[in-house]
């Protein structure tokens, strides 16, 4: 099952709730509360992932921010930072720029720091081109 939501006019706003479980991909597009349970992937290029007490997560997720009141078994993978309130346990490996853990919280696994990746990748400058075009632009004159 894939769960996709495309419409982008407003805001997108998803919840999956108490009692209410989930199997397959969901992609979502700028937030996500879960309070359910949810196995599978969870995947966003820049959205928040908010993860309530009551949620529980047997994932894989990939997101821009990701919040943890409940409970997550999977890697974590963040753009922007994750952070693991009092309530939250953490079972598995976090890749992000920021973390944040309260005391109170559980976590056991290993965590990777990185940098922000960039929304948008700048386009290449001519002298980096391999066409002849832009190595007869890189030339100096009188060499």
């Amino acid at each position: 099952m894939k769960l996709v939501k495309i419409d982008t006019s407003g805001l997108d706003d998803g919840n999956i709730g108490r009692g209410v479980e989930v199997s397959g991909q969901i992609t979502f597009q700028e937030r996500l509360q879960v309070d359910g349970k949810v196995m599978g992937k969870i995947s966003s290029n820049s959205g928040a992932l908010v993860i309530g007490e009551m949620g529980r997560i047997e994932a894989q997720i990939e997101v821009g921010i990701c919040v943890i009141h409940g409970t997550v078994q999977g890697d974590v993978v963040a753009g922007s930072r994750i952070e693991i309130h009092r309530t939250g346990k953490v079972n598995g490996d976090l890749t992000t720029p920021a973390l944040l853990v309260e005391e109170g919280a559980v976590f056991n696994g290993s965590v990777k720091m990185t940098t922000e990746q960039p929304a948008v990748r700048p386009e290449a400058p001519d002298f980096l081109a391999g066409d002849s075009e832009a190595k007869d632009r890189r030339k100096i004159k009188g060499a």
